[in-house]
């Protein structure tokens, strides 16, 4: 049977540094990341158990959390991704992206992105990483328009799995000793979204809508 239909392309692909995109929910307020987020990241990323699930590596000086932010800066100029840093109570405790944005492949529309998070551990169990990434979320079909999101884990990753499935978005599947790290390989798991299915999942959970500060 078919799955619901998503609308046709927006006519206009937006520019996302034109977007207002500070989102604000029930306890978070979400932001592009700044030059001067880099004492307030560091501590996180240059824990080395932080990102053992993910893609990158632990930061192992300043400089490179610097390059990181300006890259972030960068490509939310470019429009091929967004970066929002967590706030939780004023502080910064995580961030939540949407990366490789890109609405047009050769003669093709696509609209889609990659969705990607994490939150400092004494944040953990609080539900924060599930409330923003939704955020990012409904931002990326409600406000830059996006057709389709992606998401990607580690199998061994239950943390983030529990937020994914929360979400509403579908496994595609299971790709066996797909990665390499810390001396083994590593299966993951391969999730979507589409803007209809969004639109189904938004309606029958509580979602709260980011509102502006």
């Amino acid at each position: 049977m078919a799955g619901p239909s998503s609308p046709p392309p927006r006519a206009r692909i937006p520019k996302l540094d034109e977007l207002d995109l500070v989102l604000v929910t029930g306890r978070l307020r979400l932001r592009p990341l700044e030059e001067t987020d880099v004492d307030a990241l560091w501590p996180f990323v240059s824990d080395p158990e932080l990102p053992r699930m993910m893609t990158w590596a632990a930061h192992t000086d300043r400089s490179q959390t610097l390059s990181f932010v300006q890259w972030s800066r960068d490509a939310l100029a470019s429009g091929s991704a967004v970066t929002w840093g967590i706030e939780v109570d004023g502080r910064l405790g995580g961030l939540v992206s949407l990366i490789h944005i890109q609405f047009a492949k050769a003669a093709l529309r696509v609209d889609d992105a990659e969705l990607g998070y994490w939150i400092g551990p004494a944040l953990r169990g609080a539900g924060y990483t599930t409330e923003a990434a939704r955020a990012a979320v409904q931002c990326g079909f409600e406000a830059i328009g996006l057709h389709k999101i992606r998401v990607h884990c580690v199998e061994d990753n239950a943390a983030s799995r529990r937020v994914i499935e929360k979400l509403g978005f579908r496994l595609v599947g299971r790709e066996e000793d797909d990665v390499w790290r810390d001396g083994r390989w590593w299966n993951m798991l391969s999730y979507e979204l589409t803007s209809s299915e969004w639109s189904d999942v938004s309606t029958t959970l509580r979602v709260s809508r980011p509102r502006q500060p």
